[in-house]
């Protein structure tokens, strides 16, 4: 049995991440900063920015899952966000170089490509323009720098994943989608994309299952949007509608497009949105 850091365990994502490889046989060790009374022994209290303690947690694991920072830094500082993601990003690419972790998997973010609608055209790929508003999005691109100096410099495997919205699978993530689904006016910014948490796990596993060399990076996203309205009408009400589409898209297909994930890792997306919302 291959053991398994993952680090953000307490998040939303983290938490559906860890029962997903646990599914699969691994073992794993959970990492946060933060504790609950219900900890038991395979999981680590450990703030990221403690470099020395990171190489001491990830000593003996076989691969790596990093989603341990936050989701936005509105609410801090600029040094703070950085600090959060940059920094502890690093960290983390560093100790799994010193103890010889060679695949890891990490959280970027749909955050990385800015206001879409100062895109040239859609559908938003790997491969458009990267205009990150924040120093959030700046970090994450920093650090899809860094790992592929990384894997060019010591042989590493990681995998970036740029992330729409998150849904949770617990009664929190559940009432956030409805809100989203019930108003169109909620999803603009991300161009109505999704994705449950457990597809995020079965990503990071596909990953780590994998023979693929160096640093990659893949959208993930559900294949559909999270409304009935159709796309067509959605870009035109909400300012996307001098935008160029790419041809052969469906009534209410996502135009976040996770096909590069689909045909490099054979990965699709078990969770549609009424499911979720049973």
């Amino acid at each position: 049995m291959k053991k398994i850091i993952v680090t953000g365990a307490r998040g939303g994502a983290g938490a559906s991440i860890c029962q997903v490889l646990r599914e699969a046989g691994y073992a794993v060790t959970s990492v946060d900063r933060v504790a609950t009374g219900a900890d038991g022994p395979d999981h680590v209290q450990l703030d990221l920015a403690d470099a020395a303690g990171v190489n001491d947690v990830f000593a003996g694991a076989d691969g790596v899952v990093h989603f341990g920072s936050v989701p936005g830094t509105d609410q801090m500082s600029v040094t703070e966000g950085f600090h959060n993601v940059a920094v502890s990003g690093f960290n983390v690419f560093q100790a799994a170089k010193n103890v010889g972790i060679r695949r890891v998997a990490w959280a970027s973010s749909i955050e990385t490509y800015g206001d879409y609608r100062e895109h040239p055209q859609l559908p938003v790929t790997e491969n458009s323009p990267l205009t990150p508003p924040s120093i959030y999005g700046g970090s994450k691109v920093l650090l899809e720098s860094l790992a592929r100096d990384y894997a060019r410099w010591y042989g590493m495997a990681i995998a970036g994943f740029r992330l729409t919205r998150i849904i949770y699978d617990n009664d929190f993530g559940r009432a956030k989608l409805k809100q989203f689904v019930d108003d169109d006016r909620l999803g603009y910014d991300s161009l109505w994309s999704y994705v449950d948490a457990r597809d995020v796990g079965a990503a990071c596993q596909a990953w780590l299952e994998s023979d693929l060399p160096g640093a990659e990076i893949f959208n993930i996203g559900a294949a559909n949007v999270h409304t009935d309205t159709p796309m067509v009408e959605l870009l035109k009400k909400y300012g996307y509608a001098d935008k160029p589409v790419g041809a052969n898209y469906g009534t209410h297909e996502t135009l976040f497009s996770s096909k590069k994930l689909t045909s490099m890792l054979g990965w699709k997306a078990q969770y549609d949105w009424k499911q979720i919302l049973g």
